[in-house]
C-alpha cells in the first residue's frame, strides 16, 4: 500500500498525457482517494475499473485516448511485467497515483487530451460515395482470418446477416426513428459474437454506432442507443465499457482521424488509416473499421439514395466462395 514514500523496489513512471474522462484524477488532495481496481494486466497496458464505474487504461503505447492515461517508459523497466497483479488498488495522493506497491505514477506534467472532430460536408460525404469501390478493397487487402469478412464458426455470417436485415430495414422503414430502432436490434444480435478479447462482433458495433451517431448530427436522425443492460449481460464489462464510449463518440485519436478524414473528404488519407488499425489486436482494428465503413454506406445509401451497401456483402461473399473453390 503506497503511503507517500517511494522503497526501493517502486518503479516510478512519468505520466505525458490523460484522458480527459480521468481528468479528476489530477486534482491535488492530501488524503488517500481509490481511483479503482486493475481488472487486467498486459506488458505495455493496464485495465482498471474505477470507483466511478469506467474504464480507465493505462498505457506505455503513444495513442491518446479520453479513458487513457499515457506513460513515458522508464529505461530498464520498459513493461509491467512482475509488478502489477490482478486486483491491486489503484491509489491517487497529492500528484502521484500508486498501484499496488510497486508502481508509482507522477502526474504533475500530464496534459489533458480529450476529442476533436471537424465538421461534416456534403462534399466531404460524396468523395467517398465515388470511391467506394477503393475503400472496399482496402478493406479487401487488410482483412484477415477471424474478422467479419473472413468469419469463423463464431461469427459466421453476423455480417450477411446484419446487411441483409439493414437493407430491408432501409426500404420498409421510412421513418427515421423506426429505421433507428430496427437498426439497433439488428447490431444487438452481434453483440457477443466472435474471437478476441474483445469480440467481433462488438467491435463492429463499435465502429458502426460511432460512426452513424457522428453522422447524424444535424440530420433528423436519431442516434444509435442500445440497451446497455442488455448490451452487459451479453459481453465482457471491458467490451460493454467501449460499445458505451463509442456509442458516445468517445475514441482513441486514431479513430478520431480516421473520422476526421471522412469530414475532409479524404479517402487516400481513410485508407491509409484502415490499413495501420487493422493490426491492432487480434481482428479488433479491421472490424472497427468494417463497421465505420458499413455505417458510412448505410447513411449515404438513407439519405442520399445510393446502393453501397451490399458491395461490403460481397467481400465476405467472395471469400466463401474462395475458401470453397479450394475444397473442390
Amino acid at each position: 500500500m503506497y503511503t507517500g514514500k517511494a522503497s526501493d523496489d517502486t518503479v516510478a513512471f512519468e505520466c505525458e498525457y490523460i484522458g480527459v474522462l480521468h481528468k479528476y484524477i489530477l486534482k491535488s488532495t492530501a488524503k488517500r482517494k481509490l481511483v479503482g481496481t486493475v481488472i487486467s494486466s498486459f506488458p505495455s497496458s493496464l485495465n482498471i475499473k474505477t470507483s466511478r464505474n469506467e474504464l480507465l487504461v493505462v498505457s506505455l503505447n503513444k495513442i491518446q485516448s479520453p479513458i487513457t492515461i499515457n506513460l513515458k517508459a522508464q529505461i530498464g523497466n520498459s513493461n509491467f511485467a512482475g509488478l502489477v497483479d490482478y486486483g491491486n488498488d489503484v491509489v491517487r495522493l497529492r500528484n502521484v497515483v500508486s498501484i499496488g506497491e510497486r508502481v508509482i505514477l507522477n502526474t504533475e506534467k500530464s496534459i489533458v487530451f480529450k476529442n476533436c472532430f471537424v465538421r461534416l460536408t456534403h462534399a466531404g460525404l460524396s468523395e467517398f460515395s465515388d470511391t467506394a469501390e477503393e475503400i472496399l478493397s482496402s478493406l479487401r487487402e487488410s482483412r484477415r482470418r477471424g474478422c467479419l469478412l473472413e468469419p469463423e464458426i463464431t461469427n459466421k455470417g453476423l455480417l450477411d446477416q446484419f446487411i441483409a436485415e439493414t437493407s430491408e430495414n432501409n426500404v420498409r422503414n421510412k421513418d427515421n426513428i423506426r429505421f433507428v430502432r430496427r437498426l439497433s436490434h439488428s447490431l444487438l444480435k452481434m453483440c457477443g459474437r466472435g474471437p478476441g478479447f474483445t469480440p467481433s462482433g462488438d467491435d463492429f458495433i463499435c465502429g458502426f454506432s460511432f460512426l452513424f451517431n457522428w453522422l447524424s448530427q444535424g440530420q433528423e436522425c436519431p442516434p444509435i442507443s442500445l440497451p446497455m443492460k442488455r448490451v452487459c449481460d451479453l459481453t465482457s464489462w471491458i467490451s460493454f465499457k467501449f460499445i458505451e464510449y463509442y456509442q458516445k463518440l468517445i475514441v482513441d485519436e486514431q479513430i478520431q482521424s480516421l473520422i476526421n478524414s471522412i469530414g475532409e473528404g479524404r479517402t487516400d488519407r481513410f485508407m491509409s488509416l484502415v490499413s495501420t488499425l487493422s493490426y491492432r489486436g487480434h481482428t479488433s482494428g479491421i472490424d472497427i473499421c468494417t463497421g465505420i465503413t458499413t455505417a458510412l454506406f448505410t447513411f449515404v445509401d438513407r439519405f442520399y439514395g445510393t446502393e453501397l451497401l451490399p458491395k461490403v456483402q460481397s467481400i465476405s461473399t467472395e471469400e466463401r466462395n474462395r475458401r470453397e473453390d479450394q475444397h473442390l
